[in-house]
């Protein structure tokens, strides 16, 4: 009988894992993003340049949805939905919001926002978050970026805000990991920063922004290449 030799494990190989939990019952789950593209549309990078031309010249029109980086950046992080509808409008005397409160129930972890709804104020900054109910714990050795869904402007045209974008590189004292078993893990939890266009109308499930890891700027530099 011939045994089965496994492969080494190289650094390369590990992957990096990272978990999370509901803070509030109401929240959804995580999901990868998918952003819809246009799936009948000939894929160019798998075509040949004369193939391409020849598509070109029957009258295909190129948009940017042809581009590889731009599709696989659709297809990259994990995708956070608003766990309640929500009303939120900018006005002479400050934001105001029209926002369910987070039901003893239904904090699983015993957090809520200092407002008690799902929408809360930065500090009083005057600049709303949206609390998602969602707890990630990472490794600290690696940061979340918290950002916006890319190319907003195409998939969601209508979209009345922006997300302020950020990277976790630490944890609140308030939602830290109180779990032993997770030795070397941070928490974070995921409440958006929201710069509002126009009054704005969120409903319980509309996506909301992204989750995903990133290098943090000690473990990577860039120097100029020069050929020897």
């Amino acid at each position: 009988m011939n045994e089965q030799i496994a492969e080494p494990i190289t650094e390369s190989d590990e992957k990096i894992v990272i978990y999370w939990e509901r803070e509030y019952s109401t929240a959804f789950a995580p999901e990868r993003l998918k952003l819809d593209f246009m799936p009948h549309r000939p894929l160019l990078s798998g075509m040949s340049i004369d193939e391409q031309r020849t598509t070109a010249a029957a009258g295909y029109k190129v948009i940017p949805d042809d581009c590889g980086p731009v599709r696989t950046v659709g297809q990259y992080g994990w995708l956070i939905r608003s766990p309640a509808d929500c009303k939120i409008r900018r006005t002479a005397d400050g934001i105001k919001w029209q926002a369910p409160p987070i039901l003893p129930e239904e904090r699983l972890l015993g957090y809520k926002s200092f407002t008690g709804t799902y929408i809360d104020l930065i500090l009083n900054s005057g600049y709303p978050k949206l609390c998602c109910g969602i707890r990630f714990y990472y490794p600290k050795h690696v940061g979340l970026m918290m950002k916006d869904i890319p190319n907003h402007f195409y998939h969601y045209p209508d979209r009345t805000f922006y997300i302020w974008e950020g990277i976790k590189t630490q944890e609140y004292k308030r939602t830290p990991n109180v779990y032993d078993w997770l030795p070397g893990y941070d928490a974070f939890t995921t409440n958006f920063l929201l710069q509002l266009k126009r009054p704005t109308t969120i409903k319980r499930g509309d996506p909301i922004g992204l989750v995903l890891p990133v290098l943090l700027p000690k473990q990577f530099t860039m120097e100029e290449l020069k050929p020897p």
